[in-house]
């Protein structure tokens, strides 16, 4: 192999390992290795910025302004509740909920379509009386699912339609991929309504009934004198009062020794984990005090909120949020998905499906949620349909089959959209590109120069040849069937969407060496990339169900597993069928 070839290889090696460590940003991982690719020659300067010119990009920017329109409309989150009044029992209001997520993340982004379904689901469970965990993953799996079926489903989907339009100058179609996506979401969504209320028992820590979020909370408080909680041992004091002590601080510094050693003071800071209505209730009765005085308003309201792919807040530490400052909102408990728990409340990061406790004025805790892409865990009645979300879905769906029928291009197809969005008033430009997922858009752009470079170095030819020879024979269902667990082995640990880049030009290279034909290869990645049902880190949408459901990491194995073998198996026989 060549020094470019090992070169390039070994950047998107260290950026997969700064993806699978969810320690930075998702954009700023790509930006640097797309600055180290240029730095050593690998990818030329007039190519740096050509990813923003693509039309795959381009798209995605499009199809995210749309779904802010219809989100601002609220009109699909009007249907689906309609829908679901006249629906009775779990199994078929499940059945349901998953079936118009599925619908609905066809047509555009899963996280649009699983954000737009989330509240929904919660105010279900309430109505129901059962624990969200019920139908959260679900619901996930389900968005996962109808993304494999267009083009618009999942900016992966696009990336790999624009390999095959440059490398074939063929395109798939807007809805090609329905050719293996939709056996795949058939299937896939009967496993989910029969096998859900089997093995989705609710978990020890899952909220019941009303309680639409985590049990368990991360909070600071202080020990105040004449505290039962005074000289009591660590152990004993967790056991009386029935939370979990994470870390004593004395004075300003960390105790650091034996849990059983230490023995609890006046005006000890805890940082502690337990039910909030547990917390409160120690707080009323003196056994805990606030750890520090705030002032504000005298009966300060609380919104729980789950943290959205979205949020600007990601990565920054809950002493570090300015921005709630100058609205007076405290946050007063954070329910984390990261087991390993250290410092001070303040020193905590957010992550994607966080659940914070934010505490303040109803007009101030209105404003942040809006601004910093949270979502509420509270029901709240949606507007009234009117004239203009009517007619935002109606150009809509005209573009949709625009594209679909293959008139004109996807790119200039939605552009019309979003200009016709934008004319009529159904869509805020000005606030629908502020608030723009840029870090999806900048980490697409990113690294499309970055999968160039390992076609053009010859590193994707290398590890075809590596890969080939390792087949017991040139089967195409083998090879197909190979690039398709490539995709499923990946994408767990980096995003779907740098899977594809990663992948495209490898399935290329197989395809040459194979003669296999590139459109079902391309196809078994762009499928693969979205069976992501094992880990809830591997994609944001079950980052984002995991905290709000109370769900463990093993329950995505043993919840998951079995469809993904499903899953995989219509797959490969639809695949089988194109070759």
């Amino acid at each position: 192999m060549t020094f470019a070839q090992w070169a390039i290889l070994g950047i998107l090696l260290a950026m997969i390992v700064a993806y699978a460590s969810e320690r930075f940003r998702v954009e700023l991982v790509a930006m640097a290795g797309l600055g180290a690719a240029f730095a050593l020659g690998l990818v030329p300067v007039q190519a740096v910025f050509a990813g923003f010119a693509n039309p795959a990009v381009i798209t995605v920017a499009e199809i995210l302004l749309v779904v802010a329109a219809l989100a601002q409309s609220r009109v699909i989150d009007t249907f689906a509740r309609r829908i679901v009044s006249r629906v009775h029992g779990e199994t078929a209001i499940l059945a349901v909920l998953c079936s118009l997520a599925a619908l609905a993340s066809t047509v555009m982004n899963n996280i649009g379509a699983l954000a737009l379904f989330f509240p929904v689901t919660l105010s279900v469970c309430a109505r129901l009386g059962l624990p969200p965990g019920r139908m959260l993953m679900p619901l996930s799996f389900a968005t996962l699912l109808g993304g494999t079926c267009s083009l618009t489903g999942t900016p992966a989907n696009l990336v790999v339609n624009d390999w095959m339009v440059s490398q074939t100058g063929a395109n798939m179609g807007f809805f090609g991929l329905a050719k293996v996506g939709l056996p795949v979401m058939a299937v896939g969504l009967v496993w989910l309504v029969l096998a859900a209320p089997r093995l989705l028992c609710a978990p020890a820590n899952a909220p019941a009934g009303n309680d639409l979020g985590p049990a368990s909370f991360l909070t600071e408080a202080r020990v105040p004198d004449g505290s039962a909680a005074k000289g009591l041992h660590l152990p004993d004091a967790e056991a009386r009062f029935d939370i979990l002590v994470h870390g004593v601080v004395r004075n300003g510094a960390h105790v650091f020794a034996r849990r059983a050693d230490i023995v609890l003071a006046q005006d000890d800071i805890l940082l502690l984990e337990a039910d909030f209505a547990l917390i409160d209730q120690l707080h009323l009765e003196g056994a805990l005090a606030a750890a520090e005085r705030h002032e504000g308003t005298a009966t300060p309201e609380r919104s729980e909120a789950v943290v959205m792919p979205d949020s600007f807040l990601l990565g920054s530490r809950i002493g570090d949020i300015g921005l709630f400052a100058e609205h007076a909102i405290r946050v007063v408990g954070l329910a984390s998905r990261r087991h390993r728990i250290e410092g001070r409340f303040a020193d905590l990061q957010i992550g994607v499906g966080d659940v914070l406790i934010l505490e303040g004025d109803r007009e101030a805790l209105g404003t942040t949620l809006a601004e910093d892409a949270l979502l509420p865990l509270s029901r709240h009645r949606p507007p009234r349909l009117n004239a203009r979300a009517a007619t935002g879905v109606g150009v809509f769906a005209t573009g949709v089959l625009v594209s679909a029928f293959e008139l004109i291009p996807a790119e200039i197809a939605f552009g019309a959209v979003v200009f016709l969005l934008a004319a009529t008033r159904c869509l805020n430009l000005r606030t629908a590109l502020q608030e723009l997922n840029w870090p999806i858009v900048i980490l697409l752009a990113c690294m499309i120069p970055l999968g160039l470079a390992v076609q053009d170095t010859g590193a994707a030819r290398v590890i075809a040849n590596a890969i080939v020879a390792w087949l017991p024979g040139e089967q195409p269902l083998g090879v197909i069937a190979l690039v398709l667990f490539m995709a499923i082995a990946i994408t767990p640990f980096i995003d779907n969407v740098s899977t594809a880049i990663v992948l495209s030009p490898i399935a290329t290279s197989i395809s040459a060496r194979t003669g296999v034909a590139l459109e079902p290869l391309l196809m078994a990645v762009a499928v693969g990339t979205s069976l992501d049902f094992l880990t809830p880190f591997g994609h944001h949408n079950n980052a984002v169900v995991m905290g709000a459901g109370g769900y463990r990491f093993r329950d995505f194995p043993r919840f998951g597993a079995p469809l993904l073998a499903l899953c995989c198996l219509a797959a490969l026989l639809a695949l089988g069928l194109m070759v």
